[in-house]
C-alpha cells in the first residue's frame, strides 16, 4: 500500500528495526544511508536526576546509539527522537542536545520518530510516553552519550584516514577537522569506516565551554512547516483506498450497547459498514461527512446504568460529605498534630473546589489504521505508544513486533492523547472492511462529551498559626477520585495516589506537623491526566490557602512564604526574581491588584505574580510575571513560550472553562459553551529564567499550577470576597 504520511514518518519507514542486546555495533545501508547500531549497558550511563517526580527504577536495558542517530553517506544527519512533538518544541531541544554533542551541521539535521516501540525509547518507568515534562530532563544524558559515542567513532575513522592522532581532531559542522592543518573530512565520508571500529564504551562528553547551541534561543525546526501549512498532523493522513469512520458512542458514561440496527443506515449514501466498538459503533463510509450523517441516524440503544441520573450537584455533594467523614488512613503524617492544635494563636480553615475539565485539543481525536492479518499500521499522533501497543494488541491479537507507528505532529495533547480509544476503533473498523485503511475522526462534540476529563476535586485545609504567624500544624483532606489507580498506576504505600496528591504530600513549605489524607469518591466518567496533572489543582489548594494564612497573620504574602521556605534556595530564588520583576513592595497601578504564588512541579519551581483589574465586574488579567528555575535552559526562547502557554491554559480554566454533568452526560459540546481564553484576553507574560546550578527540570507543565492561586489572590482583593473555587465565573467574576 502506498500512503501519504509526514516527512518524519516517511523517514522512519526507511529504517530497519533497532537491534538490542548486541555486544558490538552493526552497520547497514538503507536508501543510501548508513545506520550505526551500538549496544550500551545502561548501567554505565549517568542517569539524570530530576528533582520530582522521577520514573520508577527499572532493570538495566541496552540502548543503541543507532536508535537515535542516522548519518547518511550524503552527510545528512537524522535524529530519531523518542518524544512526540505536540507544540512543546521538544524535537528542537532534543535535536540541539544531539547536534551539539555530535558536532553536526545544524542546517543538515533532520528529525524523525521511530516506527516501532523498543526498549531503547522507553522511559525508566517502562513505557514510551511523552509525559511528565521528561523530554529534556530525562533524555538529556542518554542522548548526549549516544552522540558522543557516534562522534568518537567518526573521529577514530578520520584519524586513520588522515594518519594523525585522534586527539588532534575535532568534530564541527558535520565534519571531522584536523586542527593543526585544517584538513576536513565530512561525516558522510566516514560512515562505513566508522562502522568497522570498536564502539567506545566510555565516551568523553564535550566540556561546557564548547557548547554553541545549548543555552541559545534557536528557531524551532517544526515552525517553517507549520506556518506554511506543509506540516502534516495525524488528522491530515490519507491513503489510497482509505475509508472514513465516524463514532456513535454512549452519551451516558460507561453505558454498553443494548441493541443496534445497522440496516437503519445501510442504504445511506457512501455507507460501507457499521462496526461495533466498545461503548458504541463506528460507521464507515466513503467520506467522513457521509459517515457522520449515518452515525447520527443509526438506530442504537444503550443499556441503563447507575450513572443515568448523575449530575454535578450530586457529585459535589458526595465530595462535601467525604470532607466531613471520619478518620482515614494517612497519606502523610509527621510531627504531633494534637500538640500543634492544642493552643494555637489562630486557626485558619477553608474549603476549595475545582471542576471537571476537558483537554480541548485543537486537533480532534483521530487515528488511521490498516489492520492486516499479521501487521497493524497506525497513523496517529500519540503521547503513549506503549498504551496503544498494549491495548490494540489485546483488542486485535497483535504481537508487539507486529504493530507499526507512523507518528505525526499532535495538534495539542495535554495528556488526552495518551489514550487508545480511536486507535482501537480504527483497527476494528479496518478489520471489518477487509483490511482497507480507515481513518476514524471524532467530532468536537464527541471529544467534549464522550472524552476523558481532568478530575473534579475538593479540599479542606486547616492550619494552626502561632503568635508569630508561622504555621505549626496543617491538616489537609482531599476528596475526589483516585485517578492514578483508575489509569492503572498502583498506589504508593497502598494509600497515596500520585495523580491526586502530588503537590500536597511533597510541598516545599517547612511545616513541622502535618497530616494529609484522601477521601476517595469514585466518579462515573473516564478520567485522564491533564496538563500538570494533580499539581493543576493541588497548587491552587495550597497556594490559595497560603495567601489566606498570610492575610490572617497580617503578613505580606512574599515575606510569609519566605518565612516558611527557609532552606529551599530554588523556591526563594524564583520568588525573589518574580518579586523584582513585578516591583513587589511598591504600590500597584491604580485599580490593579496583585496576587502571588509559587509551586514546584516536575523538578522546576515556578513563581508567578498576576496583575489584574475589574472591568464591568469581571476580572481582567493584564500582566503575569513568571520566574522559573529549570536547571539550565537548553532553548531559552522555548522555555519562555512554554511559560506563556502554561499561563494561557491555566487562565482559561481559572476564568470560565468547566465540564458539568446532567443526567449522566456532559452538558458542554464545543468552544461555545466550554470557553477558553480568546486572543484579545491574553495577558502580557514576562518570563525570567533563573539559573543557580540546579538539576534539569521540566518546562512543559510547571507554568500551569501557580496561575490560579495567584489569580485568586488578586481577584479576592478586587472583589472583597475569598475566591475558593474555580472557575471564577461561578462567583460572577468572569
Amino acid at each position: 500500500m502506498s500512503t501519504t504520511t509526514t516527512p518524519a514518518a516517511r523517514a522512519s519507514q526507511t529504517l530497519p528495526p533497532a537491534a538490542h542486546g548486541l555486544s558490538r555495533r552493526q552497520f547497514g545501508l538503507a536508501a543510501g544511508s548508513a545506520v550505526l547500531t551500538v549496544a550500551i549497558p545502561l548501567g554505565a550511563q549517568t542517569p539524570p536526576q530530576p528533582a520530582a517526580p522521577a520514573p520508577a527504577a527499572r532493570p538495566p536495558v541496552n540502548r543503541a546509539p543507532g536508535s537515535f542517530i542516522r548519518i547518511g553517506t550524503d552527510g545528512v544527519v537524522t535524529f530519531l527522537l523518542p518524544t512526540c512533538e505536540m507544540g512543546q518544541g521538544i524535537h528542537t531541544a532534543q535535536a540541539m542536545i544531539l547536534a551539539e554533542e555530535l558536532g553536526a551541521d545544524w542546517t543538515r539535521v533532520r528529525t524523525a520518530m521511530p516506527e516501532q516501540v523498543t526498549p531503547d525509547y522507553r522511559l525508566p518507568m517502562g513505557q514510551q510516553r511523552s509525559v511528565g515534562s521528561f523530554g529534556v530532563r530525562f533524555w538529556h544524558d542518554p542522548l548526549r552519550r549516544a552522540a558522543a559515542q557516534t562522534r568518537e567513532l567518526l573521529t577514530l575513522a578520520a584519524a586513520e584516514r588522515l594518519s594523525v592522532p585522534p586527539a588532534s581532531l575535532a568534530a564541527e559542522d558535520g565534519q571531522i577537522i584536523h586542527v593543526a592543518s585544517g584538513r576536513r573530512v565530512p561525516f558522510g565520508d566516514l560512515v562505513q569506516a566508522a562502522s568497522a571500529l570498536p564502539v567506545p564504551q566510555t565516551p568523553v562528553l564535550r566540556p561546557a565551554e564548547q557548547r554553541k547551541l545549548a543555552g541559545k534561543t534557536m528557531r524551532r525546526i517544526d515552525t517553517p512547516g507549520k506556518v506554511t501549512g506543509r506540516a502534516l498532523y495525524a488528522v491530515d493522513m490519507k491513503a489510497p483506498g482509505m475509508l472514513h469512520g465516524a463514532v456513535r458512542l454512549s452519551p451516558v458514561f460507561r453505558a454498553e450497547v443494548e441493541s443496534m440496527d445497522p440496516a437503519s443506515v445501510r442504504g445511506m449514501p457512501g455507507v460501507v459498514a457499521v462496526v461495533p466498538v466498545p461503548n458504541g459503533a463506528v460507521v464507515v463510509a466513503r467520506s467522513w461527512w457521509q459517515a457522520k450523517q449515518a452515525a447520527d441516524k443509526l438506530t442504537i440503544r444503550f443499556k441503563a446504568t447507575p450513572n443515568d441520573r448523575v449530575s454535578t450537584p450530586e457529585l459535589d455533594e458526595r465530595m462535601r460529605a467525604a470532607l466531613d467523614g471520619g478518620t482515614l488512613p494517612a497519606a502523610l503524617q509527621r510531627g504531633d498534630m494534637d500538640a500543634a492544635f492544642r493552643a494555637p494563636h489562630r486557626i485558619m480553615e477553608a474549603d476549595y473546589a475545582v471542576p471537571l475539565l476537558a483537554h480541548a485539543c485543537m486537533e480532534p481525536i483521530n487515528c488511521m489504521a490498516q489492520a492486516g492479518p499479521d501487521r497493524l499500521d497506525l497513523w496517529t499522533g500519540t503521547q503513549a505508544q506503549d498504551i496503544l501497543l498494549r491495548e490494540c494488541g489485546a483488542a486485535g491479537g497483535y504481537k508487539p513486533e507486529q504493530v507499526y507507528f507512523h507518528n505525526a505532529y499532535l495538534g495539542g495533547g495535554f495528556g488526552r492523547k495518551t489514550q487508545a480509544e480511536s486507535a482501537i476503533q480504527a483497527m476494528l473498523a479496518s478489520r471489518a472492511v477487509g483490511g482497507r485503511p480507515v481513518k476514524v475522526l471524532w467530532s468536537r462534540a464527541d471529544d467534549m462529551q464522550q472524552g476523558q476529563y481532568r478530575q473534579t476535586m475538593m479540599c479542606r485545609m486547616r492550619a494552626a498559626l502561632d503568635a508569630d504567624g508561622r504555621i505549626q500544624g496543617l491538616r489537609v483532606r482531599v476528596a475526589g477520585p483516585q485517578m492514578g489507580r483508575d489509569n492503572g498506576i498502583p498506589l504508593t504505600n497502598g494509600v497515596v495516589d500520585g495523580m491526586s496528591l502530588t503537590g500536597i504530600i511533597d510541598m516545599q513549605y517547612q511545616i513541622p506537623n502535618m497530616l494529609v489524607d484522601h477521601a476517595v469518591v469514585p466518579m462515573p466518567m473516564a478520567l485522564s491526566p491533564w496538563r500538570s496533572i494533580a499539581n493543576s489543582f493541588t497548587g491552587f489548594f495550597v497556594e490559595a490557602f497560603i495567601n489566606e494564612c498570610a492575610a490572617a497573620a497580617g503578613k505580606d504574602p512574599l515575606e510569609f512564604r519566605r518565612q516558611h521556605l527557609r532552606g529551599r534556595p530554588r523556591m526563594l530564588a524564583v520568588l525573589d526574581r518574580v518579586a523584582q520583576s513585578a516591583g513587589w513592595g511598591n504600590p500597584a497601578p491604580a485599580g490593579v491588584a496583585r496576587g502571588l504564588a509559587v509551586v514546584e512541579s516536575y523538578g522546576s519551581p515556578v513563581a508567578q505574580v498576576v496583575e489584574a483589574r475589574l472591568r464591568d465586574g469581571h476580572v481582567k488579567v493584564e500582566k503575569v510575571h513568571v520566574a522559573i528555575d529549570c536547571g539550565r535552559a537548553i532553548n531559552p526562547g522555548q522555555v519562555e513560550s512554554q511559560m506563556s502557554g502554561g499561563v494561557v491554559d491555566a487562565l482559561s480554566v481559572a476564568l470560565r472553562a468547566k465540564i458539568t454533568i446532567k443526567d449522566g452526560r456532559a452538558e458542554q459540546s464545543s468552544f461555545g459553551d466550554y470557553q477558553i481564553l480568546r486572543m484579545g484576553e491574553e495577558p502580557q507574560v514576562i518570563t525570567h529564567i533563573v539559573e543557580i546550578g540546579s538539576p534539569l527540570g521540566g518546562v512543559g507543565e510547571p507554568g500551569v499550577p501557580p496561575l490560579a492561586p495567584a489569580l485568586a489572590a488578586a481577584a479576592s482583593i478586587l472583589s472583597g470576597k475569598h475566591v475558593r473555587r474555580l472557575p471564577l465565573a461561578d462567583d460572577g467574576l468572569a
